[in-house]
């Protein structure tokens, strides 16, 4: 694949990323994943409160605000699984969904159905839920779940087995993975972007670097659905290999203009 030459040429430039640079990027992957399931904070307003604990602006939504700080955790808790070369596994998904979605257990009002069904902390689904897909703001289908809570553990289990055994190519895999935890909603709530947190974990282990995801017309979400209602293999993974080349590219192209603009220095 051409994404692995290019996977060849970023690790042998070694790039590193400056501490704000690095926030950047991270603020920009809670605010991006966020609005594709609806948070209405701006970027600016996700930097301020992930950087300073506070916010500005009217109307904004106390939701919102938990989202963006549960997902801030979530994300650094999947580097840390990065940096150790964790591998993975059943305890690792249901930590990654669980700290998504803690802020909002803890303080949202809408969690009371689920807790009132039985659903527990860090847990798979123990009730019934449903794919809703919705074209501007209309449902136009429901599909029921591949797993039901009665299965989702050992559905979950042969899923992560599935991948670990795999020789695909590990965008692949990432694709197959975050394709699979949609379909089956192991989760009473957060799957596609446990699914997009674990895309970029496997890729990660691979040396790629952190990319984000985009909100366009053509953005995740709408590409995850077009997969399944047309039957268009190979979407989810073309996307994935886009957005990381279009990230490779940036970084080497950044490195680019800092050794053009970096002249001669005499030092005595």
């Amino acid at each position: 694949m051409k994404i692995d030459k290019l996977l060849e040429k970023y690790t042998k430039h070694k790039l590193s990323l400056s501490i704000e640079e690095e926030k950047e990027i991270l603020y920009k992957y809670v605010y991006a994943t966020n609005k594709l399931e609806g948070n209405k904070l701006s970027l600016a307003q996700t930097t301020q409160l992930l950087s300073s604990d506070t916010i500005s602006g009217d109307d904004i939504s106390f939701p919102d605000v938990l989202e963006q700080k549960g997902m801030f955790k979530a994300l650094i808790r999947m580097l840390k699984a990065v940096k150790n070369n964790e591998e993975l596994s059943i305890e690792l998904i249901l930590e990654l969904n669980w700290i998504i979605l803690s802020s909002l257990w803890k303080n949202d009002s809408s969690y009371v159905d689920v807790k009132l069904k039985g659903q527990k902390e860090g847990d798979f689904k123990t009730s019934d839920n449903v794919i809703i897909i919705k074209k501007s703001n209309e449902i136009i289908k429901r599909i029921a779940p591949l797993s039901t809570p009665r299965n989702v553990k050992h559905n979950m289990k042969s899923l992560i087995a599935t991948i670990n055994k795999s020789d695909k190519h590990i965008i692949e895999k990432a694709a197959f993975l975050a394709q699979e935890i949609w379909l089956h909603q192991p989760f009473f709530d957060g799957n596609k972007r446990t699914g997009r947190l674990l895309i970029n974990f496997m890729t990660m282990k691979k040396m790629f670097p952190l990319f984000v995801f985009d909100n366009k017309n053509n953005n995740y979400n709408n590409i995850l659905v077009k997969q399944y209602l047309e039957s268009k293999p190979n979407l989810i993974s073309t996307y994935i290999n886009q957005q990381l080349s279009n990230q490779i590219n940036y970084y080497l192209d950044l490195k680019k203009s800092i050794e053009k603009n970096t002249g001669f220095r005499m030092i005595l």
